[in-house]
């Protein structure tokens, strides 16, 4: 057995059982491209796997021994989904329980085994697909998604590795960069790479910093803003990190005050700016307290959320919802941070100035709801509805309540989008 194997398998399965723990979890790139598609094939069919371990697993285990089927989860990855042999996904797992949970050795060689023989014998009950939605998402999203749109997410959520979309500076021409990144035109100013691989860097083209990563939805927020101001407007961009939605309007020629709370996301700002050569007032505050020295025409806020509408990229996020007890209070909080900074961006702007609010989630309490409270303690703003012919879009994420939301099953012939929830604000004269 590979010793640098066994390291894998043991990172892959504390990934994994940080988030049967329901403790905060971030998805992370390795660098061993197997390690990276063991962890992300986990989490996408962790409801079948899961599954698989009721049928095998006759005294449920408890949750202290999370380890141990993390291991089992890592393994029946291998083996269901990754072609890996038989013996080198059991043995693995044996050695590696024999260093984390001893005793539970002779178990999980002994549901490896039974899995296999019921494989070769074609006994192994297959779940619906559905049951990859976990229950607290599915129960929260029944309430205002249909079951088709449920279900299509995660659908999308299946493929790997997710779409990679590279946003162009207005200069350049995009069917030059088509051919040099070998994607697809996607959108105004957008190249779509179908099946990436390898680190960012080493596309084409970086160092000369003519383009960079954005997803196709996260470029909305800030292409309303510009259609709605005149060119060279003051905007302030509240949470800039790590700077595309900063470098968008930067690139249409406004006057960009960037504001990061967190100084190391804020270094990475300044380098993702200097990469691509633009330069503009970057501020390391918390946005809820800055004063602007001027009224601004308009203001960006891309607010901390949840992230559900970016689990095809983070598959994790999904699971660590389904597993953390305290995700209603933390999504509470969230709000409350959301609805602050949002009373902060009234006292910036100008009369006539333009407010867009945008999360990267699903949850109407950080979307819908949040705006429709804010109007009603505002009497001072109002909803611009966004209109299907300002925005490259398909007509299904234009709401009747003049919002955008995006799916993630949306385009999901080229590869999907992240869900965003995005509103337009006018102050009034």
């Amino acid at each position: 057995m590979n010793d640098n194997s066994l390291k894998n398998r043991i990172i892959a399965i504390e990934e994994i059982c940080n988030i049967l723990d329901g403790k905060s979890h971030k998805n992370k790139l390795y660098r061993d491209k197997l390690l990276n598609v063991l962890i992300g094939l986990s989490l996408r069919r962790m409801g079948e796997i899961l599954f698989y371990l009721n049928v095998y697993i006759k005294i449920p285990l408890k949750k202290e021994k999370n380890i141990v089927i993390a291991n089992l989860i890592a393994a029946i990855t291998q083996i269901l989904y990754m072609k890996t042999p038989n013996y080198a996904a059991v043995n693995t797992s044996v050695e590696i329980s024999k260093i984390k949970s001893t005793n539970y050795t002779k178990l999980v060689n002994g549901v490896l085994r039974q899995i296999i023989r019921d494989i070769n014998a074609n006994k192994l009950i297959k779940p619906d697909q559905l049951i990859n939605i976990p229950k607290k998402i599915k129960s929260r999203w029944s309430k205002y998604l249909t079951k088709k749109d449920i279900k299509q997410i995660f659908d999308q959520n299946m493929e790997m590795p997710p779409a990679l979309d590279v946003t162009l500076n207005k200069n350049e021409n995009i069917n030059e960069w088509k051919k040099k990144l070998q994607g697809e035109v996607f959108g105004k100013n957008n190249i779509r790479i179908f099946k990436p691989t390898g680190k960012i860097e080493n596309l084409y083209g970086y160092n000369l910093g003519k383009w960079w990563i954005q997803d196709f939805s996260a470029q909305i927020p800030a292409t309303l803003l510009i259609s709605s101001i005149r060119k060279n407007s003051k905007i302030i961009d509240m949470c800039a990190a790590p700077g595309g939605k900063t470098a968008q309007l930067l690139n249409y020629g406004a006057d960009v005050t960037a504001i990061e709370i967190n100084p190391k996301r804020a270094k990475l700002l300044r380098s993702n700016l200097k990469r691509l050569n633009f330069k503009t007032k970057i501020v390391v505050e918390n946005a809820i307290n800055y004063r602007p020295k001027t009224h601004v025409d308009g203001v960006l806020l891309d607010a901390p959320c949840s992230s559900t509408g970016t689990f095809r990229r983070n598959p994790d996020i999904p699971w660590r919802i389904e597993y953390d007890k305290d995700f209603n209070n933390k999504l509470n909080n969230l709000c409350k941070t959301q609805k602050n900074l949002l009373n902060s961006a009234t006292f910036w702007l100008k009369p006539g100035g333009v407010l867009i609010y945008s999360v990267c989630s699903l949850e109407i309490e950080e979307g819908e709801k949040q705006i429709i409270n804010f109007i009603k303690n505002n009497r001072n703003f109002d909803i611009k509805p966004i209109k299907l012919e300002e925005i490259d879009i398909v007509k299904k994420a234009i709401t009747k309540q003049g919002f955008l939301k995006t799916l993630p099953s949306f385009y999901n012939l080229k590869g999907g989008i992240d869900g965003f929830f995005i509103a337009r604000l006018i102050k009034k004269n």
